[in-house]
């Protein structure tokens, strides 16, 4: 008998057949969550606090850990009937190839992707007081402060052929309301109604373009904080006589008064550029072939 195996491990074909065999069984081992019965669903403690961790949207593991410890026998049986209720339907969407050609689910595994190449650039070195005054100077154009103004207003409507029948009716009121020192708050006593505010406090250059017109923006601006009531001036809209209590011009903060925030942005980048690098480091790995008609 020992003689009949010696010959037949020496024939080719038998060494070929165990060396197929060792091949096999090593590939079933490696692969042996594809060749698991689909039918069959294992649940184990790992898997639970995984599973509460992606529901509760909260990666805190020693937290989640704590969570599912503290789960009373009822509650977390009713964990094991939610997760087995969305591991067979997802079982049942793949089996129906339900993923295929679907946006959604390959704009969120993209998203994932992303998310894993975040591994890429966990060694990146904390930046320094260097770099982050470095990237203030380069950066300081998003920094600055628009100009802001306070002030109110009194407005007469006018369409565009009514405009020189309205101006000496808008400068005898200018006139009334200086005359009698009309204050601040006692605006809203004199003039039309306005689509927008009466009162425009700390308001930012941009939002009065907005509710005024560029025209209208570039002229009060250009005026002086005054006790006296100013204009006309002409507006989308018609004219406006203004009191204007304060105006602060446009300014960069100090490095010192908004570091946190150029530590939040400079971080930003820094990731983004990684992240980039990272993808391209993948992007190079394919061959792509473009076959687009002109």
């Amino acid at each position: 008998m020992k003689v009949f195996i010696k010959q037949v491990v020496r024939e080719p074909l038998a060494q070929f057949l165990m060396i197929a065999l060792v091949l096999l069984g090593a590939e079933r081992y490696i692969n042996q969550d594809q060749y698991r019965d689909p039918y069959q669903i294992r649940i184990d403690d790992q898997l639970l606090l995984q599973y509460l961790q992606v529901r509760a949207r909260s990666y805190n593991g020693a937290q989640a850990e704590a969570a599912l410890d503290g789960l009373s026998q009822q509650a977390r049986q009713q964990l094991i009937q939610d997760y087995t209720r969305d591991e067979v339907l997802y079982r049942e969407a793949l089996a129906r190839n339900l993923d295929n050609n679907d946006q959604l689910i390959r704009r969120r595994l993209i998203q994932k992707m992303e998310y894993l190449a975040q591994g890429f650039y966990d060694d990146i070195e904390p930046l320094q007081q260097a770099d982050l005054l470095k990237f203030y100077t380069a950066n300081q154009q998003q920094y600055i402060k628009p100009a802001e103004i306070t002030f109110t207003h009194v407005y007469l409507s006018a369409a565009a052929g009514e405009a020189s029948e309205k101006k000496p009716a808008v400068a005898n009121l200018l006139q009334k309301l200086n005359r009698e020192q009309i204050p601040f708050e006692q605006a809203s006593r004199h003039g039309e109604r306005f689509l927008y505010n009466r009162n425009y406090v700390n308001r930012d250059i941009d939002e009065i373009g907005s509710h005024f017109g560029e025209d209208f923006q570039q002229q009060i601006f250009a005026l002086q904080a005054s006790d006296s009531w100013q204009g006309p001036i002409r507006s989308n809209y018609g004219w406006h006589l203004v009191l204007i209590k304060n105006i602060r011009p446009s300014y960069l903060p100090p490095f010192d008064q908004i570091s946190s925030a150029v530590l939040a942005d400079a971080k930003r980048e820094q990731h983004q550029l990684r992240l980039a690098e990272a993808v391209d480091q993948l992007i190079a790995q394919y061959q792509i072939s473009i076959e687009t008609t002109e």
